[in-house]
């Protein structure tokens, strides 16, 4: 299977962002709806730098490099959570 040619090739596919804390997913969701770290700080009554060390353990933990790639998995986790599933009898 090709790897993507920003990543190198012994790195691991993106994680599941179940794992991340209420706080980073909050930060990142934020992120997401184009607010910048001190706008996310202001809402959140922290500092801008708490925000961006939430935001780097969150791509830490998701395995990608950037709050965008960060925010994309975010999201997708939380499409797939809102889908209805079907349970067979």
């Amino acid at each position: 299977m090709p790897q993507s040619p920003s990543l190198p090739a012994d790195h691991a596919p993106p994680r599941s962002s179940d794992g991340l804390s209420a706080r980073q997913a909050e930060c990142l969701r934020l992120a997401g709806e184009g607010l910048s770290s001190r706008q996310i700080a202001r809402r959140l009554g922290v500092s801008a730098r708490t925000v961006d060390d939430h935001i780097l353990l969150g791509c830490r933990w998701l395995g990608v490099r950037t709050r965008v790639q960060a925010v994309a998995l975010l999201v997708r986790d939380d499409r797939r959570a809102a889908e209805p599933r079907s349970f067979a009898p």
